[in-house]
């Protein structure tokens, strides 16, 4: 399943690396499905963000967002957690099946490794990306891991 997640993983990055509005043009984009069977209720992905200097600054935070690609469904929303030292920020993409996405949530960590999660409220498979990028504390985007580190694919 591992395996399954990282080639769409890769397929999603490689097609949205460009995705987004003017003031998220750098940011990176991955997807896959989650609990792809729809019966796990609680079922949650993690994957693993680095945050690195790459000469523009060093980074000050992560900003995530989600979107839901799945056709709506009452009551199936879809989250991302970002989790980093003992710190943890949400969002949720508030309408089902839009293929809008959520508010930002930014995290301030700094450099390193940053945990993204993806729950959902209901049973359901529900097909997702999220964008997420890492900044300096100005705002300009820095070094952020190409593709994320699958830790957890439900």
């Amino acid at each position: 399943m591992k395996s399954t997640f990282l080639k769409k993983t890769f397929i999603a990055a490689s097609i949205l690396a460009t995705a987004g509005y003017a003031s998220h043009a750098l940011a990176h984009t991955a997807g896959a499905t989650i609990d792809s069977a729809g019966n796990n209720a609680s079922a949650t992905d993690l994957a693993q963000v680095i945050c690195f200097d790459d000469s523009n600054g060093s980074p000050d935070h992560i900003l995530v967002e989600i979107q839901d690609l799945s056709p709506s469904v009452s009551g199936l929303l879809l989250s991302a957690q970002i989790f980093k030292d003992g710190h943890m920020t949400n969002t949720t993409d508030t309408v089902s099946g839009d293929a809008s996405y959520s508010n930002s949530a930014i995290l301030k960590g700094g450099e390193g490794e940053y945990i993204i999660s993806v729950s959902k409220t209901k049973y359901g498979a529900r097909d997702f990306n999220i964008r997420y990028h890492c900044e300096t504390a100005n705002g300009v985007h820095t070094g952020t891991s190409e593709i994320p580190i699958v830790l957890q694919f439900q």
